[in-house]
């Protein structure tokens, strides 16, 4: 395939967080507007954390030249735990189709009362037809798709901010998922579980990179262009906290308030992001797949079975599945930040040795 220079890479980076959680509001009001003001402090944190640690995997992916889960995460070069850490994540990946598969199931619902099994399949099946495709299929839909994602995106926020519709009800007083119960824990774990997310894409990224100088800038640019959304986004949702707070998908019930046009319009971005981010984890989950004739068939059914498990609902999805994979994440964090350490080390004795 060809190089990525550094844009193509901040667009990966973009595309893989950039979901139905994120793009829709409903992660960000969870993780963050709940706690109103204090919001801004944990997404703070976490963008800062966000661009160290992609740095971090990149400089272990092209130390090591891989992007094998388990090569990326684990310190101890232990085949048996790079097999359990890349399994696990692979497995946490899998979940993935099921968040995003409701997702498209309850954005068709309640912008056109379409039932949650279509909008839900849909999305199945694109994820399907893109990660048989593998990565170079997955990295050319994202070149041709997260700028608009992106650009829409902030346009809504940003119209959304301006209009600035006012409280119509209760500043105060709203419950934090019961696995996030202050701003501190929210901002470590909604850092951790992204960073599961991007573990895969950050490790493809930077060993396609034209050279090391994009590897660092895709990965520097597309994590402070997310912490950067995460803020506006933010910002956004406290307009009306109430609002925000009623909805499975905010954003979208914004947009709706501003104009019918752009309410189409951010439904069809919105329908893209929960597309682009769960074909770049169901790839990510792929990847543990044995190449041959099977794994076709594994790709396909696994998809259907996660879309089937999504019919339990979006909302339930983010307050639950989401914050047990960044309890999950923290552990694999401190992995990645010995074995960054261990490669400069290593690639510090072997040139000396030179």
């Amino acid at each position: 395939m060809n190089k990525l220079n550094w844009i193509e890479i901040t667009s990966l980076y973009i595309g893989v967080i950039m979901g139905a959680g994120f793009a829709s509001g409903r992660e960000c009001w969870q993780f963050f507007g709940v706690f109103g003001s204090k919001g801004y402090l944990g997404a703070v944190a976490s963008t800062v954390c966000f661009i160290l640690i992609a740095c971090m995997l990149t400089y272990i992916a092209r130390s090591k030249n891989t992007a094998d889960l388990g090569k990326l995460i684990d310190p101890f070069n232990n085949k048996i735990i790079d097999e359990i850490i890349g399994w696990t994540l692979a497995m946490i990946y899998y979940t993935m189709i099921i968040a995003m598969t409701a997702a498209g199931g309850s954005l068709l619902n309640q912008q056109f009362g379409i039932s949650k099994l279509l909008g839900g399949a849909v999305i199945a099946v694109l994820c399907i037809i893109t990660v048989l495709g593998d990565f170079e299929r997955v990295s050319k839909v994202f070149r041709l798709l997260v700028p608009v994602l992106f650009v829409i995106g902030i346009l809504t926020i940003a119209l959304t901010i301006r209009a600035d519709f006012g409280q119509s009800g209760a500043v105060t007083g709203y419950r934090p998922g019961r696995m996030s119960p202050n701003w501190i824990i929210s901002g470590i774990v909604f850092m951790a579980y992204n960073t599961l997310g991007m573990t895969t894409m950050a490790g493809n990224s930077a060993i396609n990179a034209k050279d090391s100088k994009n590897a660092y800038a895709g990965a520097i640019c597309g994590t402070l262009c997310l912490g950067a959304l995460t803020i506006l986004l933010l910002r956004a949702l406290l307009t009306d906290m109430a609002f925000s707070a009623s909805l499975d998908l905010p954003m979208l019930g914004f947009s709706s308030r501003i104009s019918p046009v752009l309410n189409i319009i951010y439904a069809i971005v919105l329908y893209g992001a929960v597309y682009s981010t769960g074909a770049s984890t169901y790839y990510g989950f792929s990847t543990k797949i044995r190449n041959g004739n099977v794994r076709k068939y594994i790709i396909v059914f696994g998809a259907l079975i996660g879309f089937l498990l999504g019919l339990s609902g979006f909302r339930t999805l983010v307050e639950f599945l989401y914050p047990a994979q960044g309890y999950i994440g923290i552990l694999f964090i401190l992995l990645i930040i010995i074995n960054f350490f261990s490669r400069i080390i290593a690639d510090h004795n072997n040139r000396v040795c030179k």
